[in-house]
């Protein structure tokens, strides 16, 4: 008997008696044990074409999602990995998607990070995943505006360190859907915020509880050089030290005494913070004015002396 042919029935047993580590993990959507997550894309997105690379074009917002995971074989305990694109799919031409994890971007194609959570031997453990998801632009823009064919993305699987399991009916994925509706489009619209600081009237001390204590008047205009008619949807988001959204109320981290809605101008009901509403529809090449009201009101006895409070102006184009 050959060399060979002594050794393979000793290599043969050695790999059968490996674990399968390569798909020993399994996790799930809890409590539905749901393997596929899919965030739809909304509206129709158009991107303007000259928009810098990095530009954020879409996100989720954030997502929460209750996770279950197991190891298969029983074999120790494996961290969690966020594996991004684990299809090494090309989404399309001029966008990137990525996740916000822990306020890190994280891209690639098939690369693995770590969440930080462990499974369990001989248990399942259980988690919640904090994360957004969001499409950047990125790379040369497609010639006649199509930034991808593709209708639905699968943006990350949940898996083990190792590799990747090679069967889908056992690992968490997230998809975006809705792809194929991003178009890029000529021009990007100008936004102007007038005036940039919005300064309030110095309220009266005889305070009211949810009473008005003060106004003050603010616009966004909006001026496009091209004549392709799309509508703009815009957002007052918060932003980290301008405050907290309590109660519909923007309240100032250093007077909590007061809190901001905001309206348009002829209307009396507050635009939530963080929500998308239409902003306008533009038809054609010009400017156009949008204005607004802040009000100032009560939530408790007055607090003498200043306060600072802001929010980020997003837009959306479709």
């Amino acid at each position: 008997m050959s060399l060979t042919k002594r050794l393979l029935p000793i290599l043969l047993w050695g790999c059968a008696a490996l674990p399968a580590t390569s798909y020993a993990l399994a996790c799930y959507e809890d409590p539905s044990m749901s393997v596929a997550v899919k965030q739809p894309l909304g509206a129709a997105i158009a991107v303007p074409a000259d928009v810098p690379n990095g530009t954020i074009i879409w996100e989720s917002g954030p997502q929460s999602i209750n996770v279950m995971c197991e190891d298969d074989y029983k074999t120790g305990s494996e961290q969690v990995y966020f594996w991004v694109n684990p299809a090494k799919a090309t989404v399309g031409q001029g966008i990137r998607l990525g996740i916000r994890y822990k306020n890190t971007p994280l891209t690639g194609s098939a690369e693995k990070y770590g969440t930080g959570f462990y499974s369990v031997k001989k248990g399942k453990a259980y988690f919640t995943l904090n994360y957004s998801v969001y499409i950047e632009k990125y790379g040369t823009t497609p010639t006649n505006g199509q930034a991808t064919t593709v209708s639905e993305y699968r943006v990350f699987q949940l898996d083990g360190v190792r590799a990747l399991s090679s069967r889908p009916e056992k690992n968490l994925n997230y998809y975006v859907t809705g792809m194929n509706t991003i178009t890029f489009m000529p021009c990007l619209p100008e936004l102007t915020i007038t005036p940039s600081v919005v300064n309030f009237p110095t309220p009266s001390r005889k305070a009211q509880i949810g009473a008005v204590a003060s106004t003050a008047n603010f616009a966004l205009s909006l001026r496009k050089s091209c004549s392709t008619p799309f509508t703009i949807d815009a957002r007052f988001a918060t932003t980290a030290g301008g405050g907290s959204v309590i109660d519909g109320l923007l309240v100032p981290d250093n007077n909590s005494s007061v809190g901001i809605s905001v309206s348009r101008a002829e209307s009396q009901t507050p635009l939530p913070f963080n929500n998308w509403f239409t902003l306008q529809q533009l038809m054609g090449k010009g400017s156009i004015q949008n204005d607004f009201r802040a009000d100032l009101k009560w939530r408790s006895a007055p607090v003498p002396g200043p306060f600072e409070a802001a929010v980020v102006v997003d837009m959306l184009y479709k």
